[in-house]
């Protein structure tokens, strides 16, 4: 199902067991990117080989993915989407490691995804959504011509943090314009 998603410098690939060293480093234990995500941080190599299988055993039933630089295999973050409903498809996490932001891959990333739901899932309409104070997430979005939907506050899980998520919506019809 969709196993491997192909751009320019980045694969968007299933998870290997490998990956546990560098998705501790660059994602799971780097404080600038859990601070942003809703899960618990792993910061020790027996816990990161422990999300590891379980990523790799969630990422064959649904559409999630590692990312993974193209030159190298090195996994560098991680995305995945869902179906809310049908024909309603919303990111479901998406993160890159620090030392790998601002290089256009999100672009690339979101790229990908939306290609993938307009294009062969033939969603109706895509949302994404994003910490109200995370400017980069915010900015992609805009980028890519999603539309402002709402906002919600909500208590993160691990650390009881409050925080406001704002939700953006881009349309099949607006998407095909854009891109066809």
């Amino acid at each position: 199902m969709y196993e491997i998603l192909e751009a320019e410098h980045i694969v968007l690939r299933k998870a290997k067991p490998k990956d546990a060293h560098t998705m501790l480093k660059h994602v799971w234990g780097d404080e600038a990117v859990y601070r942003w995500m809703l899960y618990t941080p792993t910061l020790t190599l027996t816990d990161a080989e422990d999300r590891c299988r379980r990523s790799i055993a969630y990422q064959k039933d649904h559409l999630a993915w590692f990312i993974a630089l193209k030159e190298t295999d090195e996994a560098i973050g991680l995305c995945a989407i869902r179906e809310r409903e049908p024909g309603h498809f919303e990111e479901s996490g998406i993160c890159i490691g620090t030392a790998f932001q601002g290089m256009g891959y999100g672009k690339e990333v979101v790229t990908l995804l939306l290609r993938l739901a307009f294009m062969q899932l033939n969603a109706l309409d895509f949302r994404y959504g994003y910490f109200d104070n995370n400017v980069r997430s915010r900015n992609l979005a805009e980028y890519f011509g999603f539309q402002y939907e709402c906002s919600e506050e909500m208590k993160r899980p691990w650390d009881g943090a409050l925080k406001r998520i704002d939700t953006c919506i881009l349309t099949r019809d607006r998407y095909l314009a854009e891109h066809a």
